[in-house]
């Protein structure tokens, strides 16, 4: 039987035209209930993730003080920037895990690496997205701190389709950076609170001696996989086998 592509959830076309729309409630209850199936491989990758950067922190140590750090604008623009290019590919291979997890495909910790088939792009997604960052929330906080955060929560919310467009669709660089903030803003009260609600989650999670991020940190990812199934849908092939987490793949 020849493999069939279809897509699962919703529509990038409809997305772009406003077309859509997604229940908070909705997306956490399935984002709560995939993390009950699919946790440890996502858990293992953020392990992997917290280790390499670690190992960049000890290394960035042993070229530049702590004090150097506090005192240097430059020094903390070029150590975002290093953060930004080792993570990218790493992070792109959890939002692919996420996504995959959304339609019900099971992965592997191993998994985490996938993000390093595009590389390149998600590099660059995440340089012009950290540079941005960073550049607005200078320029607001010059005139009061409390702005140059809600710049960085702005970015923050309207970029956040992008590397998913680029590790799932394969879309390029500039092109996800422009659809995510154009997709985003149709509904983006919506975004903003569902934004709000991971942080006050997060915040909570932490209370426990940390041990709610085992639960909260995959979730995430999760939750993005299913906001991103549920507003521009999942590519997968449907092989014919009996049970449904092995008879489609991305």
């Amino acid at each position: 039987m020849n493999d069939n592509k279809l897509i699962v959830g919703g529509s990038l076309t409809d997305a772009l035209t406003g077309k859509y729309d997604f229940s908070l409630k909705s997306v956490i209850e399935q984002s709560f209930n995939v993390t009950k199936n699919h946790l440890g491989s996502l858990l293992g990758g953020f392990l992997i993730l917290f280790g390499i950067n670690v190992l960049m922190v000890l290394v960035l140590i042993n070229f530049f003080s702590l004090e150097s750090f506090e005192n240097s604008l430059e020094l903390q623009f070029l150590t975002s920037i290093i953060q930004a290019v080792i993570n990218a590919p790493l992070l792109g291979g959890l939002m692919l895990m996420g996504i995959k997890h959304s339609v019900d495909i099971k992965t592997k910790t191993t998994q985490v690496f996938d993000g390093f088939q595009r590389l390149m792009p998600l590099i660059v997604v995440s340089l012009i997205a950290t540079v941005l960052n960073i550049i607005l929330t200078l320029l607001l906080g010059q005139l009061h701190p409390n702005l140059g955060l809600l710049g960085s929560l702005y970015l923050t919310v309207v970029l956040a389709l992008a590397m998913p467009l680029v590790i799932e669709r394969g879309v390029s660089p500039l092109n996800a950076l422009y659809y995510s903030f154009r997709i985003t803003h149709y509904k983006l009260p919506k975004f903003i609170v569902l934004f709000l609600l991971i942080m006050g989650a997060l915040f909570l999670a932490i209370i426990p001696f940390g041990l709610g991020l085992i639960w909260m940190l995959p979730m995430i990812y999760n939750l993005i996989g299913v906001v991103y199934k549920e507003i521009i849908g999942v590519t997968v092939i449907e092989k014919g086998r009996p049970e449904p987490s092995d008879n489609i793949s991305i």
